[in-house]
């Protein structure tokens, strides 16, 4: 989180948003490797890219003057990553936010998931979204995502 509020920092000085993808793998198979025990099912970051950009929201974005949340944009983008991957997950870095300076969510799932797919508006502007069928969130916090300093993490910023 450090390192990506680093590289963000002129642009959240300017109140203008930064996105970087995240690369991950995921573990299939219970396993143990480099002294390092992987339960099934554990996703694992390994790289952090900052593509060229002009202020857009991705996978990792800050809120530079903004609380921590899923914006519209976030979640329409988020929701073309967990229809591709059902694991991924998107981190909100919101630097001025005193209560949390980030958080790790996901489009909660069947309802989330669903509304964003018959969603009209789609990603390109910040819009209000309906209610879920049983009122329930459009995205939840993700509780199953952990950091692990004992693995190698590369960045590569292309701006």
């Amino acid at each position: 989180m450090e390192d990506f509020l680093e590289l963000a920092k002129e642009n959240t000085k300017k109140d203008l948003e930064t996105c970087g993808v995240l690369g991950a793998f995921l573990v299939r198979l219970t396993a143990s490797f480099s002294n390092i025990h992987s339960e099934k099912g554990t996703f694992y970051v390994t790289t952090l890219i900052i593509p060229k950009q002009e202020s857009t929201s991705n996978s990792v974005s800050t809120h530079p003057s903004q609380s921590c949340f899923m914006s519209s944009i976030d979640l329409h983008t988020q929701y073309s990553y967990q229809v591709m991957v059902p694991e991924a997950f998107a981190i909100v870095v919101a630097p001025t936010d005193n209560s949390r300076s980030y958080g790790i969510f996901r489009v909660s799932e069947p309802n989330g998931m669903s509304l964003l797919k018959e969603c009209q508006e789609k990603g390109s502007q910040f819009h209000s979204h309906e209610e879920t069928v049983d009122g329930s969130p459009i995205y939840e916090r993700c509780t199953h995502v952990y950091k692990n300093s004992n693995l190698r993490f590369e960045i590569f910023d292309l701006r």
